[in-house]
């Protein structure tokens, strides 16, 4: 089965603006027409229990939106998808985000890593891409997700930023870059 991520790069952060939200929505738009055919303004949306948007019209469209740092990317699949996308912050107390994220017996492990930050940002992508993916979202404790539910894959950025994707069946991912402007 075949996935699609469209992303693009803010020409700086915006942190806390509507800019990346926007954005999302203009490559949400671009890959709804390229990809299917359809105009984002004729497809209404809902939003699951906790907040997860879905086309109330199209249900085998599935899409996920993510931000951070300059990186804006919006997924799509035929199957429920997750994704997230985490610029490295350099002021991170990592212990402490680690005994809210991983499960205990990870803390150490990721501590003693080679590479913390890469360690850390690993595992906080790919939990919040789960979470994203079953639409649980911060309802769920990320301590508690089971790493072998599903199928995820570490997307391939820049350094100084690390990306997942979590479905429930493998997908073959394919990349494009669109050039947006607001």
């Amino acid at each position: 089965m075949e996935g699609i991520i469209y992303f693009t790069k803010t020409e700086k952060e915006e942190r806390g603006s509507r800019l990346h939200h926007m954005v999302g929505e203009k490559l949400l738009e671009t890959g709804l027409m390229r990809e299917y055919g359809k105009d984002l303004k004729y497809e209404p949306r809902g939003t699951g229990e906790h907040g997860k948007p879905f086309f109330t019209l199209s249900p085998d469209i599935h899409y996920n939106i993510s931000h951070s740092g300059v990186y804006v990317m919006c997924a799509f699949a035929g199957i429920p998808v997750g994704l997230d996308v985490q610029k490295h912050e350099k002021k991170v107390n990592y212990e402490l985000l680690l005994r809210r994220t991983v499960p205990q017996g990870m803390i150490r492990e990721i501590l003693d890593a080679d590479n913390i930050e890469k360690a850390f940002y690993t595992q906080w992508v790919l939990r919040e891409a789960f979470i994203k993916w079953t639409g649980e979202g911060l309802s769920r404790d990320m301590r508690t997700i089971p790493m072998d539910q599903g199928d995820y894959q570490l997307l391939d950025l820049e350094e100084g930023y690390s990306a997942a994707i979590w479905s429930g069946h493998p997908l073959i991912i394919r990349m494009e870059y669109v050039d947006i402007t607001i």
